[in-house]
Formats: C-alpha cells, structure tokens, sequence
C-alpha cells in the first residue's frame, strides 16, 4: 500500500488521527493502482476490440477523439474505469474531511493570531460563475466555500487532498511547479529582479511562497477568490516564516494601477476560469505589468500534438473530474490570446517545463534543457515580456 507520509507537516496542516490517516493511505493506494494500473489498459481495450466494434457499428474509421469516446464508452471494460477513476477522486475528499472537521479548531486554538496582518478580504467581492457553479476536482463546497469569520476549511482540506489527488508528485510542500517556475524565470533571466510578484488564483500559497526564496528582495503578493482559501495560505505562510501578502480578488480585474507589478504569474489556475474571464486575466496581466516586466503563467499545455486517442483520455478530466473548461483551454492558442491583450509581436513566447525536472529545481540543481520526448508530460508557461 502507498503511504502518505512524504507530506511536510506545519502549524495548520491537518492530517487526522490514525484512522483518518488509514484511510487517506487507502484512498491514496486506490488513486495510484486506478491511475497506474486500470488506465494504460484503456489503450489495449481501444487497439484491441473498441475500435473494431466502432467500426463494424458505424463503417468508418476512428478519427477525432469524438469517435474515440464513442467508442470507448461502449465498453464494459472503460465504464468500469471511468466509475472508479471518479470514486476514487471522491474518496480523496471523503478521507480528509472528517480529520478537517474533527481538528481544525482544535489546531488552531491558543494561537496568539490566525491571522498576520498581511490578509485582505474583501466580502463584498463577486465570486464569478466559474467558480461557485460547480465543486472543481469534485472538491465539496468548491474553492470559494466559506462557513463564516475565520474559517479555513476548504484551504485545509485543499491542502492535504490535493497531496493524495497529485500522489505526492509535486513534493513534500506541494510547490513543485512554484519552485520549478520560480526558478526556471531565474535561470532564464539571471539579471530579472522583480520589485513587485503578482500570483494570480494563489489558492493556499503552495506555488506562491517559492518565489520568497528565489527573488528573497521583492514584494509577494497572492490573490484569489476564495477567503477560507486565503485565511489559510496566510496561516500558512506564518507557520512557514515566509512573508506573502494575500489578498481576495478576482484576476479578470484588481484595484492596483497600471504597471505596478514586475511579473504577474499563476499556476495551473487559467484552465480553471472561463473562456470569458482567460482574454481578461490575460489583459489585466499586461495591463499590471511595469515596462521590463514579465507575464509567466504556468499550466497544461495544449492537445495540438496529441492523437485521437490521447486527446480522449485528457478530455475525461472534464467529464469525469468536474474540469468544464479544461478541454476547451487545452485547444486555445495562448500566444494568440497574448498579443489579442496588448502584447506586442516578438514579446510573446510559450515553453514546456518538463515535470521531471521537479527535483532538479528543489534541489538547487542546474534546470536541463526542455526534453522534446517529454512535452507532453510538461506544464506550459506562457511568457509575454513588456
């Protein structure tokens, strides 16, 4: 059985008496062998007898991953992996809520403040659709859940759920992509000293505080949606010694004026907006952004090089793990998108980081080259320098 004992603890991390934590493992192990084990055979279902069946059904040939799902949801063998794929997602959340439920409080109590003074609500802020009409990653109550003054629930669960739902692959901190894009920036732009760090969509801080130790003289601030996300990251950045601002608002539109940021970054937040809000935050982005600046956001790359069948298999994150526009943003010219918010032509770049190259960057070890046999496995950073 896989464990979950790789996660580092902090003063706010719950992870539950040792019944919670059996079943954390159990929901862990069931994940990876779903994950691991059933879904590479899909592909023997697909090569092997779906695609037979379709085309004696329908007397064509497999051509776009709408024929591929066609076919595939016909078979007894892929229904059984999509229903345990999707319980598996929601055993994840089942594990880490009651211990959530059960300690938060008590965790939190005779703290001399939960809060360090560099936490701004806004109660009034509108949350947008995208958010608050369904429970991403089937997450209960959703991103922007909040149960009243104080609460930090959803950044708890959020915290040790996602640990489970990425199976410890973003490292002991769950900052993997932070600290690789933190310090790919760095490496890439060894004379870049940011005055000011706008993290757009920062959730609890996991890709935000990185940046503390790469550019150790600049301004952080992380903004999202959600307060008891934000009450969290700032209790956590507290217990970590890392000094973030965190502030709730909406990355289509902020209150700070032109240019005042010397790079504006997320992390795997845009394929979770809108086809509405992306052309936004990308314009909010550009118009935040100081001359010398730099836009860097970080998220899946696009299915322009994937095959019907792999295409398929990524689409199943929206039908099957609450993503509503994962599908159409993973098909979106990004670069396109950028010089249609205000970047100008030659300002506009796209790479792969590698995932492999995680550990490398947590170690402080050299970033090596992007590795073309691995792009797809990478995350997509989006550069437009101003």
């Amino acid at each position: 059985m896989k464990r979950i004992e790789g996660q580092s603890e902090h003063a706010v991390l719950v992870t539950g008496s040792l019944e919670d934590r059996a079943r954390q493992d159990f929901a862990f192990t069931l994940r990876n062998y779903v994950t691991g084990e059933l879904m590479p055979s899909n592909r023997v279902v697909f090569d092997r007898r779906a695609t037979k069946a379709f085309q004696s059904r329908t007397g064509s040939p497999i051509e776009t991953s709408k024929d591929v799902r066609a076919a595939m949801s016909q078979d007894e063998y892929f229904k059984f992996y999509a229903s345990a794929r999707r319980t598996s997602q929601e055993l994840i959340w089942a594990s880490v809520i009651p211990a959530v439920e059960a300690e938060l409080a008590t965790k939190l109590s005779g703290e001399p403040s939960t809060t360090s003074g560099r936490l701004t609500l806004n109660p009034d802020l509108q949350i947008p659709k995208y958010a608050r009409a369904i429970d991403i990653h089937c997450m209960p109550g959703g991103y922007a859940q909040d149960l009243g003054p104080g609460d930090m629930s959803a950044g708890a669960v959020y915290d040790r759920g996602v640990y489970l739902y990425m199976s410890g692959l973003m490292g002991p901190n769950n900052d993997g992509v932070g600290q690789l894009a933190a310090r790919y920036l760095k490496a890439r732009f060894p004379d870049f000293a940011p005055k000011r760090i706008l993290d757009m969509g920062c959730g609890v801080g996991h890709a935000t505080l990185p940046y503390r130790d790469v550019f150790p003289n600049a301004e952080i601030v992380g903004i999202d949606i959600g307060p008891a996300l934000l009450r969290y990251a700032d209790a956590r950045a507290q217990s970590m010694a890392k000094d973030v601002d965190f502030l709730q608002a909406n990355a289509e539109a902020t209150h700070w004026p032109d240019g005042y940021f010397d790079l504006v970054t997320s992390h795997i937040f845009l394929h979770e907006t809108s086809s509405v809000a992306l052309p936004a935050v990308l314009a909010e982005s550009y118009r935040l952004l100081a001359a010398g600046g730099i836009m860097a956001h970080v998220d899946q790359p696009r299915f322009a090089d994937l095959d019907p069948y792999q295409s398929f298999m990524q689409e199943n994150e929206t039908y099957y793990n609450n993503e509503p526009f994962w599908t159409a943003y993973r098909k979106l010219d990004l670069d396109a998108m950028a010089l249609a918010a205000g970047f100008n032509a030659g300002k506009v770049e796209s790479d792969v980081l590698v995932a492999a190259v995680i550990q490398q960057s947590q170690n402080n070890q050299k970033i090596a080259p992007t590795d073309p046999a691995a792009k797809k496995r990478g995350f997509q950073i989006l550069m437009g320098h101003k």
